[in-house]
């Protein structure tokens, strides 16, 4: 899928550096405690990981092709109508030719939507990054995302790292930036981006500060949402969805991939969706497990000092795709969902009938 690359911003209002004076209070600690944990995938003594943004561009695209994909299907019934009735049954026109090139020139555009579509989900290809903080070695470590080439790893040095403000012309939110700045030119040399419009960037900061610099016990957490997950999401879509569901609270999955009602229920009415948001989170190159990150861990996997839930043997199950009654809500959501898909097209075949 051609998907936009995120410019790299530039530096904003200059907030603090690493280490630079005491660490600020939350500014909307509630609301932001709650955000911070929806985004956090996994914290421990050697780094915490936070996840790409969901509520990003690379959705919009695929819920386009979905309706593409929609619209795809209602015109090639019409061109198949037109083409039966004026070339077939009626006597043919040279006029008639005009709607017909029309709809070929019309399928030929919406048909790349789905194309697309099966290309992103086939490549796992994503632009949006996962930052990893390490604490014991004090560095950072994400992708960058190239168009056409692989992604970049980086491995940068937290105290090199300057944290700057800019607000968003046009619109009325702030957003973090995190710069190493270049000293001969002045000009950012690396940039990171959090696009975050539901969360106060000094309150992002505040936390990354807190993880980075201070003792466990002081990193705030809601274990509602902050709870471990296998570091390697890449080999289940379906865990991927679940895990899109819980973080925005939508209480309908359970903490443990169990089945309810009311997630079977999503899983029927909204599964494409969710499905393309678990595929963001499948497709972000995952920096904690490069080389150069496992190299640097230390911690043991016993006793984690931080406030979040443990990995469960059924999440590891889904992670696995082992994870029987979860196969079967996602994938009997996806059947309904084709049957609506078809059967609103058959609704257009009987109107146009």
């Amino acid at each position: 899928m051609i998907l936009p690359i995120p410019p790299i911003p530039p530096v904003g209002k200059i907030i603090s550096r690493p280490y630079e004076g005491s660490i600020p209070n939350f500014k909307e600690k509630n609301a932001s405690i709650e955000r911070l944990s929806k985004l956090t995938h996994e914290v421990n003594p050697d780094y915490l990981l936070f996840h790409p943004i969901i509520n990003s561009i690379q959705n919009v695209w695929l819920l386009a092709s979905y309706c593409g994909a929609w619209l795809f299907g209602q015109f090639l019934f019409i061109l198949l109508y037109v083409v039966l009735k004026y070339f077939f049954i009626e006597e043919f026109e040279l006029i008639v030719l005009f709607p017909v090139i029309t709809l070929i020139i019309l399928l030929t555009m919406l048909g790349f939507s789905p194309c697309l579509t099966l290309k992103q989900l086939k490549t796992k290809q994503s632009r949006y990054q996962k930052i990893l903080l390490l604490k014991n070695t004090q560095q950072i470590a994400y992708y960058e995302h190239k168009r056409k080439q692989d992604p970049i790893f980086h491995l940068i040095n937290y105290k090199d790292i300057t944290a700057s403000i800019r607000r968003n012309e046009g619109l009325v939110y702030e957003v973090l930036n995190l710069h190493v700045i270049n000293n001969t030119t002045g000009e950012p040399s690396i940039s990171i981006n959090f696009e975050d419009m539901q969360l106060s960037p000094y309150d992002q900061w505040t936390f990354i500060r807190t993880y980075m610099e201070r003792p466990a016990d002081e990193l705030p957490l809601d274990p509602r949402y902050a709870h471990a997950c296998p570091t390697d999401i890449s080999t289940s879509l379906l865990a991927c969805a679940d895990i899109a569901q819980e973080k925005k609270d939508k209480g309908l999955t359970g903490l443990q991939h169990e089945v309810t009602f009311m997630g079977w229920l999503r899983a029927c009415t909204v599964s494409y969706l969710d499905l393309a948001e678990g595929n963001i989170y499948q497709s972000s190159a995952n920096p904690a497990l490069h080389p150069e990150v496992q190299r640097r861990l230390m911690w043991d996997g016993e006793h984690n000092p931080y406030n979040i839930l443990p990995v469960t043997e059924e999440r590891i199950a889904a992670f696995n795709n082992q994870n029987r009654k979860m196969k079967i809500k996602w994938y009997s959501g996806i059947a309904i969902n084709v049957i609506w898909f078809v059967g609103s097209i058959l609704y257009v075949m009987l109107v146009i009938a």
